[in-house]
């Protein structure tokens, strides 16, 4: 398995290592395995802090309360997932070469953050929480296709927001359901490496080139 940002920590309220966490982040992971596992409404202020190795009053003295602490998880994802890709749609595409390759990287670094907070994903999804990154992903994205459309890589009349919205949408797909597709299929998009590259690859090739001959 990819290795997750959620970990089991010792019970205390303070790092007894260098290697331990400081009690913020150890209680937003706890929350988001417990909130991913139980849901958000099934999970209590007591059994999240117990879990992160806390004392009770850390949620509150982190976050204000338990509504707090799950804004501080869909925060995470927001800055972990789409920091990258927003870099790689920063500048538009310079040739038509360069449009590819920099939609295959979008699709890699995508499917490889969302893998690693897959926790949180879970989350973010559930509880339909406002990220305003993503809104910002869309829209870059969106205005990367249209400036590739104006310099003809692309056809014209190509829906820059419903193929944004699609591919983003395979992506979480595919790791929201990973665990149920490696059970029934045997591919296992976390742990295997060499699954996911022909997975971004025959995605990509989906997206840019369709079925037909």
């Amino acid at each position: 398995m990819v290795s997750e940002t959620f970990i089991t920590w010792p019970m205390n309220d303070s790092a007894t290592s260098p290697l331990e966490p400081p009690a913020r982040d150890r209680l937003i992971a706890a929350a988001a395995e417990l909130f991913a596992e139980k849901s958000y409404g099934g999970v209590s202020v007591r059994e999240i802090c117990k879990k992160a190795g806390t004392g009770i009053n850390m949620i509150h003295h982190y976050f204000g309360n338990k509504d707090g602490l799950l804004e501080a998880i869909a925060n995470q994802f927001d800055e972990k997932v789409y920091a990258v890709p927003l870099r790689l749609l920063a500048a538009p595409a310079k040739s038509r070469d360069d449009l590819i390759s920099r939609i295959e990287l979008l699709f890699e670094t995508t499917l490889e953050a969302c893998l690693a907070q897959r926790n949180v994903m879970m989350v973010v999804i559930r509880e339909q929480s406002q990220l305003s990154t993503l809104v910002a992903y869309q829209t870059a994205f969106v205005g990367f296709l249209e400036d590739a459309k104006s310099k003809g890589f692309i056809r014209e009349g190509l829906e820059s927001e419903m193929i944004s919205g699609a591919m983003l949408d395979r992506i979480i797909s595919q790791v929201q359901y990973a665990p149920w597709i490696k059970e029934s299929t045997g591919y296992d998009i976390e742990s295997d490496a060499s699954y996911r590259q022909d997975w971004c690859r025959a995605s990509v090739d989906l997206f840019l080139n369709g079925v037909l001959a």
